[in-house]
C-alpha cells in the first residue's frame, strides 16, 4: 500500500494523478539518486578583484585568452581557477598554441574551442582585458 499527499491509501497498481505526490515507504533517504555532474567547487575566500580594465582594440593572444573564458562566463583565467578550485595548468589547452581547448561554463556543462582564433574583428570590443594590482 503506498500513501499519497492526502493521506489517502492507494493501490499499488494504479498510477498516481498529476496533483498527487506520492510517499513511497519503500525508499530509504541512503538510495536517493545522486547525480553525475561535477559539485561547484565553493569559494570560502572571495577571489580577486580587477583594479580596473581595459577593453581589446587589436587581436593578440591574451585577448584570444581572454575572450575564451568570457565565453564560458568568467572574467579572466584567475577567476576561473578560483570558481573551479583548479590551478592555472589544469586547463585544458591544445599542445601546438597553447590556447584553450575546453572550460568548464558557469551555467554548466562544457564549452569546447577550435584550435584556430575564435575571437574576430568584429568581436574585439566585447573583450574586456582586466588589471589586476600587484602587491
Amino acid at each position: 500500500m503506498i500513501v499519497t499527499s492526502a493521506g489517502k491509501s492507494r493501490s499499488p497498481g494504479r498510477s498516481p494523478m498529476k496533483s498527487e505526490i506520492v510517499f513511497d515507504p519503500n525508499l530509504n533517504e541512503s538510495d536517493h539518486y545522486e547525480g553525475t555532474r561535477r559539485k561547484l567547487h565553493t569559494p570560502t575566500t572571495p577571489g580577486p578583484q580587477p583594479s580596473g580594465l581595459t577593453r581589446a582594440t587589436t587581436w593578440t593572444d591574451d585577448v584570444e585568452e581572454n575572450y575564451r573564458f568570457q565565453t564560458a562566463g568568467y572574467r579572466d583565467l584567475k577567476e576561473y581557477c578560483h570558481v573551479q578550485g583548479v590551478s592555472d595548468v589544469e586547463v585544458s589547452r591544445w599542445p601546438h598554441n597553447g590556447y584553450v581547448k575546453m572550460l568548464l561554463s558557469r551555467k554548466g556543462g562544457f564549452i569546447y574551442f577550435n584550435k584556430d582564433r575564435e575571437c574576430m574583428d568584429k568581436d574585439l570590443h566585447k573583450c574586456k582585458i582586466f588589471n589586476y594590482n600587484t602587491q
